[in-house]
């Protein structure tokens, strides 16, 4: 999950390196104080939470994963982008940074610490290897319109990606953003079954995704317009199709720019033609956000690509998808900004967010989680298992919500989940169906071919895949990272 970043904007993906006045300082996720989480937690403790899926324990799995975005949004007491102490998810470093690091070493100043280069690569995310190889469109222009204006929801969104210190420190020790290193690992392996070394169980990767309001474009000089998550739609045939990207999402929410503090609002204007009130429009306060500056600003710019940017427009976090190497097969939690906190709409729930600690405060107690350390329901052993039992739906609308079905394809083939209550198979085939550690468990590569298009394996939807299956022979595994396929060089 996130910095190289990874940018998604109006359908292109750069590559550009930023200001080298700024100094690396990660910072570990720290304790939040929440009774009844720590991190990491012991795999035994887990997987009994797992295992065993009392109503105490789906709770403590809910709470690991308030928790962890507990931690991560804490301020850090850190600089970044020319802001003062920023949550700790922000000091980390990207894969492509981390990849950087030996050529950056040198000369470092400012007591030894590495200079950020903040280089932004494709990322793999939003380059889905299509049946036909051929890249994404540039999203759909929105097919609503706000009443008494010409402007349309802004359904751009910019994916950034980070490593805390514990992943950077053991992804730079074994050399795992290079092709070399990674044919090592695959010639020195034995067997049809080849991975790279495990991660550390303190290893966290993320992916925070942002939108950014430009004064150039608010309604009225001062309001903000995108679109608002329904929650998850009934697969129709033209969800296959297209999946259900923000374009076609019915209802808006605005923004207040000149507000900003904090509000009580819950609503959303559920077709986009009543325009802002004051029941569906919301301060900066009730998100996580990042002012540009003039002494920013040029840093920003190279960022999205456009040298209109200017000082006063905003950067939003919407959305982040969260991993954790506490479990062999990775902890899985998914956040995104939510008008109802309180009662979420799919794929989370009200009972996710009733076990909200009392530690998260502020605009991070406004994003909703989707979470699930499984892939089928009742869990299954990591080799061995059959994909039997209830689906796990995890994803994150801003992040696969317009993923169609020919994103995902095989091998390993899609098999679905048969219930022997129901004696039905659940076949997932687009975004709003898929399980995030299903999808990671196909994070491979070919270290000789060097075309991140080719190299792996495809996307995979919401099935249970054994770590033993037959579809991984002549690949190495990516211990569920597949940051790494396309980051390596």
């Amino acid at each position: 999950m996130p910095c190289k970043y990874n940018i998604k904007f109006a359908g292109s993906l750069m590559a550009i390196t930023l200001s080298t006045l700024a100094y690396a300082k990660p910072v570990p996720l720290p304790d939040p104080g929440i009774q009844g989480y720590r991190f990491p937690e012991n795999q035994n403790t887990l997987m009994q939470w797992i295992n065993v899926p009392t109503l105490k324990n789906t709770h403590s799995i809910h709470l690991h994963g308030w928790g962890l975005w507990t931690s991560l949004t804490t301020a850090s007491g850190e600089t970044e982008f020319g802001l003062a102490n920023v949550p700790v998810y922000l000091t980390w470093l990207s894969p492509s940074e981390i990849r950087d690091l030996p050529k950056i070493v040198q000369g470092l100043e400012n007591g030894g610490q590495p200079v950020r280069t903040f280089a932004i690569d494709r990322a793999r995310q939003h380059t889905h290897r299509f049946k036909e190889n051929t890249p994404p469109a540039a999203p759909a222009p929105s097919k609503i319109s706000i009443a008494n204006s010409s402007e349309k929801p802004d359904t751009n969104i910019y994916v950034t990606m980070g490593y805390n210190p514990a992943a950077q420190a053991f992804a730079t020790a074994n050399n795992l953003f290079s092709l070399t290193a990674l044919q090592k690992f695959y010639d020195e392996g034995t067997g049809d079954i080849r991975s790279i070394p495990t991660f550390p169980i303190d290893a966290v990767a993320t992916k925070p995704t942002y939108k950014v309001i430009r004064q150039a474009s608010l309604l009225k000089g001062s309001v903000y317009a995108m679109p608002a998550w329904p929650g998850t739609p009934a697969v129709t045939p033209a969800i296959q199709k297209n999946g259900f990207p923000e374009s076609d999402w019915p209802g808006c929410v605005y923004i207040n720019t000149r507000n900003l503090g904090a509000t009580q609002n819950s609503g959303i204007d559920a077709n986009c033609k009543a325009g802002p009130k004051p029941g569906n429009t919301y301060g900066l306060g009730d998100f996580i956000y990042y002012p540009i500056t003039t002494a920013n600003q040029t840093q920003f710019q190279l960022l999205t690509k456009d040298k209109a940017l200017a000082a006063g427009d905003i950067v939003v976090l919407m959305a982040m998808h969260v991993t954790s190497r506490e479990i062999d097969e990775w902890t899985w939690q998914t956040y995104f900004w939510t008008p109802n906190p309180a009662h979420p709409p799919l794929p989370s729930s009200s009972a996710i967010a009733q076990s909200r600690p009392a530690k998260l405060k502020g605009a991070a107690a406004h994003y909703a989680m989707a979470i699930g350390y499984q892939m089928v329901s009742p869990n299954q052993a990591i080799t061995g298992g059959k994909s039997v039992g209830r689906p796990v739906t995890v994803y994150n609308p801003y992040l696969e919500s317009d993923f169609s079905a020919s994103v995902f394809d095989a091998p390993p083939e899609n098999i679905g989940i048969y219930n022997p209550a129901t004696k039905k198979t659940f076949k997932a085939t687009t975004g709003v169906q898929s399980n995030c550690m299903t999808c990671h468990s196909s994070a491979t590569i070919v270290p000789s071919d060097k075309n991140p298009q080719t190299n792996s394996l495809p996307y995979l939807s919401n099935f249970y895949v054994s770590r033993d299956n037959p579809s991984y022979k002549g690949y190495l595994l990516l211990d569920f990272l597949w940051s790494i396929q396309g980051t390596a060089k």
